[in-house]
């Protein structure tokens, strides 16, 4: 077998980088709405809006990218003796992430036109409007928008269980499969 049909035992350097890059924007757009909603923010509320607004679409630019290098990349596969219902379910884990990293900001963008309100990316430059005002459909793009928030925080902490429990349970090397170098040395 050579090299370029060999499994890899571990996710290039850019697929490391965009998911730890994909943690940290999530943090951030969740660190923003809740302080823009818990009242924290004050008389910046509207500006750190903005931002939450930014940091998902920033989330979906990095998705997109993702499953695009992702489709010429080489993955590792998942342990062989990992039971067949926990393949399905990491597999179904991951592709219900990626729909929900895509689908969260779109859903967020369609409220924001909805509602009238502009997004103003990164304060730099306003984003034409999605769709046009609608007070109705922005409640319903409300909800759903806050649904898929609570659906991906439950997924996320699924995924995380999942590689801690493939790290410190079973042993194997799915985790570190996703660890920068310099971290993969300190959890030999």
């Amino acid at each position: 077998m050579d090299a370029t049909t060999e499994p890899a035992a571990r996710y290039d350097a850019v697929m490391q980088a965009i998911h730890w890059a994909t943690l940290v924007l999530i943090a951030a757009v969740f660190a923003a709405a809740w302080t823009a909603h818990s009242g924290l923010a004050g008389e910046w509320s509207r500006p750190v809006m903005q931002l939450h607004r930014s940091l998902g679409l920033a989330v979906l630019a990095l998705t997109a990218g993702r499953l695009a290098w992702r489709s010429g990349a080489r993955i590792p596969p998942l342990p062989s003796a990992l039971p067949r219902w926990q393949k399905l379910a990491a597999r179904g884990t991951e592709g219900l992430l990626y729909a929900l990293l895509i689908l969260q900001p779109l859903l967020g963008l369609l409220q924001t036109s909805a509602r009238g309100q502009p997004v103003d990316l990164f304060f730099l430059f306003r984003l034409p409007p999605a769709i046009g005002p609608d007070r109705a459909l922005a409640r319903q793009l409300h909800d759903a928008h806050a649904l898929c928030a609570e659906a991906l925080l439950v997924l996320i902490g699924l995924h995380a269980a999942a590689a801690l429990s493939h790290h410190f349970i079973r042993r194997d090397r799915v985790l570190v499969a996703m660890l920068p170098q310099r971290a993969r040395r300190s959890t030999r």
